[in-house]
């Protein structure tokens, strides 16, 4: 539990908990922004609220649905910006779960944005840490401590345990004739208009269990990434592959949660001063000289 702990809070820059503050907002807001809310609401009368959607009565108005979604983008651009952090932060992950809500309870389970809601939680309770660098009118500062890592580890936890808990499943219900199996050729062949790479992989089965095989093998080894960091160079990039492979074969749209992935796990102050360098421009022998 010592050394758990001592991974848990080591400390961080306060720049690489911005830079993930950052990410997550301007994703928050990019997913607000493009899903018809108000449109949805007003489609689907049938509404059977699961959890904190019980204080509606029934589904919120396609109005209210607008209103939402405008404050829900503007508080996420603004808590990027860090302004007002620990107003605009909370507001948009307000706005965020009543929107989302509206499509849970009408049928469309949402699991897509659930790493980064669980991630926004995170930040919102760093509180002020979050905003001490990379913010509009703050102090900049470029300190480094325990209140800059807890997040940034916490939710590097909770990415690699849900990869790890849907591996879980996997094993628990299927054990290995999830690899063994058609399914995935099923699941390929089952869509109302495969396109040809559903086509391509489900027309071989080989390539079918091989890909199987991978994805199990890669949802089970995903928490060695915490312990082994070498290993991120590998199992993220493989994990960005399967989810746009998905998105390609199946058309479900995972990139809220590959990106939250992306966003947490990179150190953003280094890529940053990469950039920088690289794009700097190199002095002249005589400017050298001077």
């Amino acid at each position: 539990m010592r050394r758990a702990e001592n991974w848990i809070f080591a400390p961080e820059t306060a720049r690489r908990l911005a830079g993930v503050r950052i990410g997550l907002c301007l994703l928050l807001a990019y997913r607000l922004a493009v899903r018809d809310y108000d449109a949805f609401a007003a489609r689907h009368v049938r509404f059977l609220p699961h959890f904190y959607m019980d204080v509606f009565p029934h589904m919120p108005s396609p109005g209210l649905a607008s209103v939402l979604q405008a404050l829900g983008i503007a508080a996420a651009l603004l808590a990027a910006f860090g302004l007002a952090l620990r107003i605009t932060l909370p507001v948009a992950f307000v706005c965020a779960l009543i929107l989302d809500g509206i499509l849970n309870s009408a049928g469309r389970v949402l699991v897509r944005d659930a790493l980064l809601m669980l991630s926004l939680i995170l930040i919102i309770a760093a509180g002020r840490a979050a905003g001490d660098a990379w913010a509009v009118r703050a102090p900049n500062r470029t300190g480094v401590g325990a209140r800059y890592g807890w997040p940034i580890r916490t939710a590097m936890l909770v990415i690699a345990l849900a990869y790890f808990f849907a591996a879980f499943q996997k094993w628990r219900y299927s054990g290995f004739a999830w690899v063994t199996s058609d399914n995935l050729r099923w699941i390929l062949y089952a869509q109302p208009h495969p396109n040809g790479l559903a086509l391509f992989v489900a027309d071989r089965p080989l390539l079918a269990h091989l890909l199987a095989a991978g994805a199990l093998l890669l949802e089970t080894c995903f928490p060695l990434i915490l312990f082994v960091p070498a290993l991120r160079w590998l199992l993220i990039p493989a994990a960005v592959s399967m989810h746009v492979a998905i998105q390609i074969a199946l058309r479900l749209d995972y990139s809220a949660q590959w990106l939250t992935l992306v966003i947490v796990f990179v150190n953003w102050p280094v890529v940053v001063d990469w950039v920088r360098r690289t794009l700097a421009p190199v002095p002249t022998p005589r400017e050298s000289a001077r």
